[in-house]
């Protein structure tokens, strides 16, 4: 890992996890000074969160973190949906045996740690299942759709965030075992139901 990168990682976590707030600014001096680095790998880092839209650039003030709407988060959810549906309609006639057991294992793991909100083990089982339609450039664009999603998720409701139910996992298990038995609809609607869950627990709490 690279100076700049270790640096992106360290500012990315304090955004996703509230350190620094919506709206909040932050200088290239604040940054050298808690990080112990160089201007350059804090420049070099800020350039690419500013790509990824996650600062904004603010002259001759520093970088604003860029605010989450309830609207970009309930749009992506509905993205995800169209997107891992679709892909699980192409990938099922190339599962193999192998595969489902793969997928068994991941969404036990998921299923035992359900009150741990736990963001790279549901993002592997999402990505490993689309993965089987060998679209490549799907299966890296939904990587970047899902880190984008836990990030908004994370970002807009982190107060709130670790007392909520929508991290059970029952769903993953019940998606395979719909697959192990043939039986494509069940798959798509409990993948559905596991994607949408989230919404719903959002629209529930926060938009009333």
């Amino acid at each position: 890992m690279t100076l700049k990168e270790d640096v992106y990682n360290k500012i990315y976590n304090d955004v996703v996890t509230g350190v620094y707030k919506q709206n909040e600014i932050i200088t290239e001096m604040s940054l050298i000074s808690k990080y112990k680095v160089s201007k350059s790998p804090v420049r070099e880092a800020l350039i690419e969160l500013c790509k990824e839209q996650i600062l904004q650039s603010l002259p001759r003030l520093g970088y604003q973190v860029v605010p989450v709407s309830l609207k970009e988060v309930l749009d992506l959810i509905d993205f995800r949906i169209d997107v891992e549906t679709s892909g699980l309609r192409r990938a099922y006639a190339n599962i193999q045996e192998s595969d489902l057991k793969e997928l068994e294992v991941m969404a036990q793991i998921c299923n035992e740690e359900a009150h741990d909100p736990n963001w790279d083990k549901n993002r592997t089982f999402h990505t490993r299942l689309y993965e089987i339609s060998n679209n490549r450039y799907g299966y890296q664009e939904l990587q970047s759709i899902m880190r984008k999603n836990e990030r908004f998720l994370a970002q807009c409701f982190h107060t709130a965030w670790k007392n909520a139910s929508i991290h059970t996992k029952d769903s993953h298990v019940e998606i395979v075992e719909a697959l192990r038995r043939k039986d494509l609809e069940r798959a798509l609607k409990f993948l559905e139901s596991d994607i949408r869950s989230v919404k719903e627990e959002i629209l529930g709490k926060y938009a009333k």
